[in-house]
């Protein structure tokens, strides 16, 4: 019964959204028969985006936390494997499919074309996902991905599992944070019920989860039927203190389960076994999530801009039976002397540019500089002091059962992981002290700026729009400045990519433009996404030749002196390598954040340039119909007409959908 309710709150999304689509198929229509070509663009972007829109649920954990055998249960087949080694050396992907197939992307391109994906057996993925023997293999590995397309119920209903763990592993916890978590819905973190929260795991939910914005993080406590049942209660107690504060749910995100059970349940038809699993109550607590939180976003998200759309229709309308009943001579002489206007108009779009162009340009060295500072002190002081008060989990040993390059490749992958750890936490820790106000008391500044003349930019358009219709008083089907620009400005926000930033998006739909409020969302999501990769390429498993050759391992069974002289070469590494690249990082850092800034200048550019192109299709069109003749116009008068019913059934229909979202 809970699995039923889960699937059917999903699938009444589903209909929802194919109700949208239909919609917005008919607004284009509509669209295109009033020449809007300028909105039948924008209408199409959010027509592609719900029809490729899925719920992506991000499942992370450890290695050997139970994550494949978790999406196993919840998939209810045996579609990633389990075994005792650890899994996932590359990400997984499980989408819709009619049968099942797997393909596998690789990591790197021959001669920087296109990436190469091969189709593989699905009883061969073994081969492709688990980790083998050595450590660095994990560098060397391929593969960048795994897609699985099954015919699942789950996946029926447009949610698509993305496997992501081995968070223990530095790579993986970058590769999630950089191309991951800012794209998906939902973020389940599973942890093993006997071992929960490591302080890299907390880490990873602070630098990564939250500051992009995910405060309703799933916490599956995976494996509790292998904690004693007396024991169990004091678990739980620990669980909640440790994870009720990340999200704001409380412990209504917090799930102990035992996936093993819930999938041989499924596999089985045993329903007793799967109740007493935990994943139903799981599932139909993320199904709920999904549609009534995120689903929810996502049809409104739509609904603005199709609302933007309507609008701008419904002012159009108006504007082409008075244009259409306006004499040829009239209409041309109002054109022509346009045309002055609309020049001045183009010279300010330019304008705006050039000095969104000049501040960008103006903000990169600052930014690089601090940036620089930054890695200064971290090389001259932090480094060293970390690694003098850092106690190897693993040292080496020299009586220990296991070949001396293993076991330094271990002490290395350690000593690395715990300086990268702590120089991604410091980064974090100063980006928000430091960069992130530094940019945003900047952007801020700038954006007053810019809406200022965007006001009078738009103020313009709506006088010229006026000029051509009437000559010279205001009509009173002409739709309020006020309305205009808000219209404009949400176009923008849509353009530049803010609606990826959902908690912006959720405080700015319906009302003016908040350029504050994305601002500090595009910085955390920026500087999130540079750091991840910025000391990506740091490999200090090139120095254990040398300490097998002559350096540092010698034989002289000097268990801490070999383990000292091991992190003192690769905390040397690390800070020589820094200091050899600190230009270039601080350039690849400020790059990184000054192309996202750039994305708002493109989206003004092209929205003020549509708003002038637009006044010129129009008079276009208009002239075009004039031209066949007195017959043509007066059909073309009768046409605006019926066009005007469906327009106002189309805005009725939507706002009774919108009605039925709002209360899912």
């Amino acid at each position: 019964m809970i699995e039923t309710t889960a699937h059917a709150q999903l699938d009444l999304f589903q209909q929802r959204r194919k109700t949208l689509l239909a919609l917005i198929q008919r607004q284009l229509e509509l669209l295109d028969s009033l020449d809007m070509k300028g909105w039948q663009e924008t209408l199409h972007r959010v027509e592609k985006r719900l029809q490729v829109d899925s719920f992506k649920v991000l499942i992370l954990g450890e290695s050997k936390g139970g994550n494949s055998t978790f999406i196993n249960a919840m998939l209810g087949d045996k579609v990633l494997p389990a075994y005792a080694k650890p899994c996932a050396a590359i990400i997984n992907e499980v989408k819709w499919g009619e049968r099942k197939r797997a393909l596998l992307h690789y990591t790197n391109s021959p001669d920087n074309g296109a990436k190469l994906v091969k189709e593989i057996p699905i009883d061969k993925i073994e081969e492709y996902v688990v980790i083998k023997d050595k450590i660095s293999e994990l560098k060397e590995n391929p593969y960048e991905k795994l897609e699985l397309f099954c015919p699942l119920e789950i996946c029926r209903n447009g949610v698509e599992i993305i496997d992501f763990p081995g968070l223990n592993f530095r790579e993986i916890r970058q590769k999630a944070t950089r191309d991951y978590i800012s794209t998906v819905d939902a973020v389940l973190f599973v942890l093993s019920s006997g071992f929960l929260s490591s302080q890299r795991e907390l880490n990873f939910m602070d630098n990564s989860l939250l500051s992009m914005g995910h405060k309703d993080i799933f916490f599956v406590c995976n494996q509790i039927n292998q904690i004693r049942a007396k024991e169990r209660e004091s678990i739980k107690e620990y669980a909640f203190s440790k994870l009720v504060s990340p999200t704001k749910r409380g412990k209504k995100s917090i799930f102990f389960i035992d996936a093993l059970g819930a999938l041989e349940g499924r596999l089985e038809l045993d329903e007793v076994r799967l109740n007493q699993s935990g994943v139903p109550e799981l599932e139909k607590e993320l199904a709920t999530f999904l549609t009534n939180q995120k689903g929810r976003l996502k049809i409104l998200q739509a609904d603005q801009e199709f609302k933007g759309a309507i609008r701008e229709a419904q002012r159009i309308i108006p504007e082409r039976a008075t244009l259409l009943i306006t004499g040829v001579k009239t209409l041309e002489r109002r054109f022509e002397t346009a045309q002055k206007t609309l020049n001045l108009l183009e010279l300010e779009r330019q304008q705006i540019v050039i000095r969104l162009s000049n501040f960008i340009k103006d903000t990169q060295p600052f930014i690089h500089q601090k940036i620089q500072q930054f890695l200064d002190v971290i090389t001259e002081t932090k480094i060293a002091e970390w690694m003098t008060e850092y106690e190897l989990e693993e040292p080496f040993r020299f009586l220990k059962l296991e070949c001396l390059t293993t076991q330094i490749e271990k002490v290395v992958e350690e000593v690395k992981n715990h300086l990268a750890q702590r120089i991604e936490t410091e980064f974090f820790t100063w980006q928000f002290s430091e960069l992130q106000p530094f940019l945003t008391a900047r952007l801020e500044s700038l954006m007053r700026e810019l809406e200022k003349r965007a006001e009078v930019f738009v103020k313009n358009i709506e006088n010229l729009r006026v000029d051509l219709i009437v000559g010279t008083s205001t009509s009173q089907n002409v739709i309020t400045y006020q309305e205009t620009k808000v219209s404009l400005l949400e176009r923008v926000i849509a353009a530049s990519g803010g609606f990826s930033l959902s908690d912006s998006v959720a405080g700015v739909l319906g009302t003016a433009f908040d350029f504050q409020k994305m601002v500090k969302g595009l910085i955390a999501q920026t500087v999130l996404f540079a750091v991840t990769s910025a000391f990506a390429d740091l490999n200090p498993f090139i120095l254990i030749p040398a300490m097998l050759i002559g350096g540092i391992v010698q034989g002289d069974w000097k268990n801490e002196s070999t383990n000292d002289e091991i992190k003192k070469a690769v905390t040397e590494k690390f800070i020589n390598q820094i200091c050899t690249d600190t230009y270039q990082r601080s350039n690849e850092l400020s790059n990184a954040i000054v192309q996202k800034i750039s994305k708002i200048k493109d989206a003004i550019d092209q929205e003020f340039c549509q708003e002038i192109q637009n006044i010129r299709d129009q008079v276009d069109s208009i002239l075009k119909e004039k031209q066949k003749g007195q017959s043509n116009v007066e059909q073309k008068l009768y046409e605006l007409v019926t066009i005007r019913k469906i327009l106002d059934a189309i805005d009725s229909e939507l706002n009774e959908l919108i009605t039925q979202v709002a209360t899912m």
